[in-house]
């Protein structure tokens, strides 16, 4: 079966970094065609690289901005930009476009979401070609940027930064860790191969949440890594699955070069040292014992 050619605008972001990784994983399937941010400033890379795709995930967009109108300018102008170069090219990928649930809030992201989806429906509908909107949940997961991709990565930056991290509303959120989100991609993208043969299908996929917590919960465990793990060294629990995403995402925020060698207890005598590394609740420790020449 020949391989599909999958390119994700937005590469280098939270989500799509992480989908870049899953997806270079199934190189028996799957052929990634690399793209770069400057393509959308660039008429011929940017029509270059739809042309070699089967399926294109548009993930690029601007979530925050102290300007609203920004925000929105700036996201219908990329989804006009590929556009644009879809017609320019006469290709027919399969769009898989990055929405939110925010598409029925009053705001200027969440509106630029929404009448960006409908014009790739309308192309799709015109065009005779499948598209699938995802409507996502918030995403949360290891490397997404403080004050920019999630509450959860400002909480854990702050934490690990010796700063106290602010609850402005404690609301229940609807969550998604990042490594569920990129295998609703990736199963999207097969779906499809499977399905249309050539026949126009648009789909509005709403991603299934794995988590729905308040804010002030999501906090107090996120603080009780930064009392036990990051300050004493104990390893939590992880037998819960929102606990141990959340601990994932907690470990990539902490300054490695400054926090380890570290350890918990240290016993010298003249016949060696014992040093106490890392204990677990969910049973054992981890201990590193050196004797000197001679001792048995």
């Amino acid at each position: 079966m020949k391989k599909l050619s999958v390119g994700i605008t937005g590469q280098s972001g939270f989500m799509g970094t992480h989908l870049f990784n899953y997806l270079n994983l199934k190189t028996d399937e799957i052929t990634l065609i690399p793209f770069k941010d400057e393509f959308f400033e660039n008429d011929k890379e940017l029509q270059d690289f739809v042309k070699q795709c089967d399926t294109i995930v548009h993930l690029a967009a601007m979530n925050r901005h102290n300007d609203p109108r920004v925000i929105y300018d700036t996201n219908i102008r990329l989804v006009k930009r590929l556009l644009q170069a879809l017609e320019d090219t006469d290709t027919k990928s399969h769009i898989l476009f990055a929405s939110s649930t925010q598409e029925d809030r009053d705001n200027p992201y969440g509106r630029s979401k929404k009448e960006g989806r409908k014009l790739l429906e309308e192309w799709a509908k015109k065009n005779k070609t499948p598209f699938t909107a995802f409507i996502i949940p918030n995403v949360f997961g290891p490397f997404g940027h403080p004050y920019y991709n999630s509450f959860i990565a400002t909480f854990c930056h702050q934490l690990t930064h010796n700063e106290i991290p602010k609850i402005e509303v404690d609301g229940e959120v609807k969550l998604i860790y990042i490594g569920e989100l990129v295998k609703n991609f990736y199963e999207k993208i097969k779906d499809k191969r499977k399905k249309i043969k050539g026949n126009s299908l648009i789909e509005r996929y709403y991603v299934p949440f794995s988590y729905n917590v308040k804010v002030s919960k999501v906090l107090r465990i996120l603080e009780d890594y930064k009392q036990n793990y990051f300050d004493k060294g104990i390893v939590p629990d992880l037998t819960e699955n929102f606990k141990r995403d959340l601990f994932n995402t907690f470990l990539c925020y902490i300054d490695h070069q400054e926090f380890f060698p570290f350890h918990l207890t240290r016993h010298s005598d003249t016949r060696g040292s014992f040093v106490e590394l890392i204990k677990l609740n969910s049973g054992g420790q981890v201990s590193f014992s050196t004797t000197f020449p001679g001792i048995t």
